[in-house]
């Protein structure tokens, strides 16, 4: 298989594996229904606009998360049509292309070949992935509750403390002491 060397249960001790980084193992069609916005572009038609649209917002949600998060994305079929990438890295995410084998055979694949499937949370509603995730001792999410902790991790206040400050309030008795201070000092 294709996958980092990291997750190879054989071979190096993996020097560069992160005990505090989250992976994201994600059934990628399955998801992308969860969120109104791509589940619009396919029933349109609009394939490559959806899974880009995917894609995207998993950055963001990387981008948007506190703690090192590491995704891996899992498409049914090609990239396009006439295609042959099966792997890819966009935008520091890992998607992967099963051609004329499904995502969750490349999922399971993942699963097998992981180090430390505990360190993993599989996203899928399919109930053969998600025992075989149960089964690899990986976490299990459904794709609608993966969908609601995007938005909320999406939606939450920003990361910069300054801007979750609430502006103080100053009641009028307050105010006026301070008027009055300032008020007599100008004069000195």
């Amino acid at each position: 298989m294709f996958f980092p060397s990291y997750i190879k249960k054989t071979g190096s001790t993996g020097a560069s594996w992160n005990p505090f980084c989250m992976i994201l193992v994600i059934d990628a069609f399955n998801a992308i229904y969860k969120f109104d916005d791509l589940e619009e572009h396919m029933h349109r038609g609009q394939l490559e606009s959806a899974m880009q649209g995917f894609t995207r917002k998993m950055g963001q949600l990387r981008d948007a998360w506190k703690k090192p998060l590491e995704i891996h994305i899992f498409f049914d079929g090609k990239k396009k049509q006439g295609d042959e990438t099966d792997r890819e890295s966009v935008g520091g995410l890992k998607c992967y292309y099963s051609h004329e084998r499904s995502a969750d055979y490349l999922i399971k694949q993942f699963l097998i070949a992981c180090k430390s499937p505990g360190e993993v949370r599989t996203v899928s509603s399919d109930k053969q992935v998600q025992h075989f995730a149960k089964q690899s001792r990986s976490h299990v999410q459904s794709s609608e509750e993966f969908a609601k902790w995007v938005q909320e991790v999406l939606t939450a206040p920003g990361k910069d403390p300054e801007s979750r400050k609430q502006d103080p309030q100053m009641s009028a008795r307050d105010m006026a002491y301070w008027m009055d201070l300032f008020k007599g000092r100008k004069g000195k």
